[in-house]
């Protein structure tokens, strides 16, 4: 290890893994492993039963079959699409955490949402509890997400997919109640096989994307399967038929979509005389139950019923909590499974009190085929790829702290396989400015490597970047990941704060940690700069629900030289042990008698 990079990093760190210096990228070829065979990929959701995604299932508590027959599970891969903030169950809204770490895990792209409104069935001056609800749900998702509106069976597209929310907040102000005063048994029948249609038509026009999409659709009511003539004539052109609602089910399994089937509520629903028709051959009877079409949809697509309120509510902040990460499962087709067709789908988790969600059918229709990373590509070339690299799963995350050199700042970065007994053979990682310019690059020498988990740093200019971290495995595989961290410092009075690192205690060294599972005790560390000896200065960290809410957990730091003129070291001890799972925000909070206070925020991760 050379001086230059020593004093690049802290000695509490410099203590815990030794660190290479910056310099070129030398090629490196490890051996290759074989590749794996053709597999397809089954997305699916595993919810806690207050609807908390639940991110640390195991292949073997994951049980899929195709068509009745049972699958091997090859990969399982939680996918995170948004901060799976603890935030509160139900009663309010907040704000999204910032991620505690950038991984392969997660979508860089946030969800695709589709609200659809069946506005015929909305009756008029009876919108403004949906519009509430939609706001809510708008307000609790993250700034990547697109949304767009549509209203069936006429409507068509009002606001396509867009992350500009209070575009589509004013979209959906904009749909007005069409519902007739008195709608007949027939003109349901019609408004219901309409709907139907423009459903289907729609979701086999969704275009691919990384993830599933996320369908919402609003109705006071459809009917079921039934006829709307005597039996004694033809059909009539409103009939409705089981094949009807199947279509829709095949529909999004070819999209990928998982729906939740909302009914604004407008008060009892009417009991509805059952009819004495039948459709010939089919051996059942309609009735005007205006939730029997809303089951039915329901039940081909696999998708959750909600209702709201009359007087409004939060209902649909469950949906923004429920669908912030997803699961992919990837399994061997054979025969026809192969095929464009869609195919029975059945997934079940062992883990007791969880909520799977998922559809009924599955279809290979868009699966593409994903070139492999070729073995001699270097971690270099894999920094430059515009690729997201996930064969090595892996996660990583920067913490901005003052540079020896004037003017610069330093970005220590920790970066790991998330599977512990993984031993990297060769890394690299880098700083890309808001223009995409690769600023700075630090390789992997032979004492950082035969390990999971690499400690660095890389000196920076004050600003935005984008760090990247790419890495290789003693078996071939490759991976990257990506955090977003800016380069700057914390102002409290007189003093400037470095940014929070949260980590374990391990054989009397401060050890970085990126997620927690059972321990009872996270230790947070930060750096204090300037500031006048013998100034009283005040300095607590607190463990807060979200990023407005009081604390749950305070604790002081304690503040000591450093051994460097001007520098501190702020350090303090949390009990994690009784948190549940999920997201949570860490704040320091320091301040000089006198003086204003300054604050720093990291995000915590508690999983099972």
């Amino acid at each position: 290890m050379t001086a230059a990079v020593r004093r690049l990093l802290t000695p509490a760190l410099t203590a815990a893994v030794a660190l290479a210096a910056v310099g070129r990228v030398a090629p490196q070829t490890p051996a290759a492993s074989p590749r794996p065979g053709e597999t397809i990929a089954i997305d699916f959701y595993v919810l806690t039963a207050e609807g908390r995604p639940i991110a640390d299932l195991r292949p073997e508590e994951v049980a899929v079959r195709i068509n009745g027959r049972a699958k091997a599970i090859k990969s399982l891969q939680f996918v995170e699409v948004a901060s799976l903030a603890s935030g509160p169950v139900a009663g309010e809204s907040a704000r999204p955490l910032p991620p505690p770490f950038g991984s392969n895990s997660t979508s860089g792209h946030g969800r695709a949402i589709i609200l659809v409104i069946d506005d015929e069935s909305l009756r008029p001056g009876k919108e403004r509890p949906m519009r509430a609800a939609i706001g809510q749900l708008l307000g609790n998702l993250s700034a990547r997400d697109r949304v767009s509106v549509v209203t069936v069976p006429h409507g068509g597209m009002k606001s396509d997919l867009t992350t500009d929310h209070d575009k589509v907040a004013q979209a959906v102000n904009a749909v007005s109640g069409q519902a007739p005063q008195d709608e007949s048994g027939q003109d349901a029948a019609c408004r219901t096989r309409n709907n139907l249609e423009s459903l289907e038509g729609l979701l086999y026009s969704l275009a691919g994307g990384e993830g599933p999409t996320v369908v919402l659709f609003f109705s006071t009511g459809m009917l079921g399967p039934r006829r709307d003539s005597p039996i004694t004539r033809a059909p009539g052109m409103c009939e409705l038929t089981p094949q009807h609602f199947i279509k829709v089910g095949t529909a999004a399994a070819a999209a990928r979509a998982h729906f939740y089937v909302i009914r604004p509520d407008e008060g009892p629903v009417r009991p509805g005389a059952l009819l004495s028709e039948t459709i010939a051959g089919g051996g059942f009877a309609g009735s005007d139950n205006p939730l029997e079409g809303l089951e039915n949809l329901s039940g081909v697509t696999g998708g959750h019923r909600l209702s709201i309120p009359a007087t409004g509510d939060t209902t649909l902040i469950r949906v923004a909590r429920e669908t912030a990460g997803y699961y992919l499962a990837s399994v061997e087709p054979e025969g026809v499974e192969k095929d464009a067709a869609s195919h029975g789908l059945d997934v079940r988790v062992t883990r007791s009190g969880v909520v799977v969600r998922s559809r009924p059918e599955f279809t290979t229709t868009r699966a593409k085929p994903v070139a492999a990373v070729p073995v001699s590509m270097t971690p270099y070339e894999m920094l430059r790829s515009g690729r997201v690299l996930r064969d090595l799963p892996m996660r990583a995350a920067g913490y901005p702290s003052r540079h020896s050199v004037e003017g610069k700042l330093k970005i220590v970065f920790v970066a790991e396989a998330i599977d512990p007994a993984v031993k990297l053979a060769a890394a690299a990682a880098g700083l890309f400015d808001d223009q995409g310019r690769l600023t700075a690059i630090w390789n992997a020498e032979d004492a950082d490597l035969g390990r999971s988990t690499i400690l660095a740093a890389l000196a920076a200019d004050p600003g935005k970047y984008r760090l990247r971290v790419a890495a290789r495995d003693s078996a071939g595989r490759s991976g990257t990941a990506d955090y977003e961290v800016g380069a700057d410092l914390v102002t409290a009075g007189s003093m400037k704060l470095s940014s929070l690192v949260l980590g374990l205690s391990r054989d009397g060294n401060f050890v970085p940690r990126l997620q927690f599972s059972t321990e009872p005790v996270a230790l947070a560390y930060l750096e204090l700069y300037g500031g006048t000896p013998g100034a009283k200065i005040a300095a607590i960290v607190e463990v807060a629900q979200n990023v407005e809410s009081a604390a749950i957990l305070t604790a002081p730091l304690a503040i000591d030289p450093s051994g460097e003129e001007g520098r501190y070291l702020a350090t303090g001890a949390v009990a994690i042990g009784a948190l549940p799972p999920g997201d949570f925000v860490v704040r320091a909070i320091v301040g000089i008698e006198g003086q204003p206070a300054g604050q720093v925020v990291r995000t915590l991760r508690k999983v099972k």
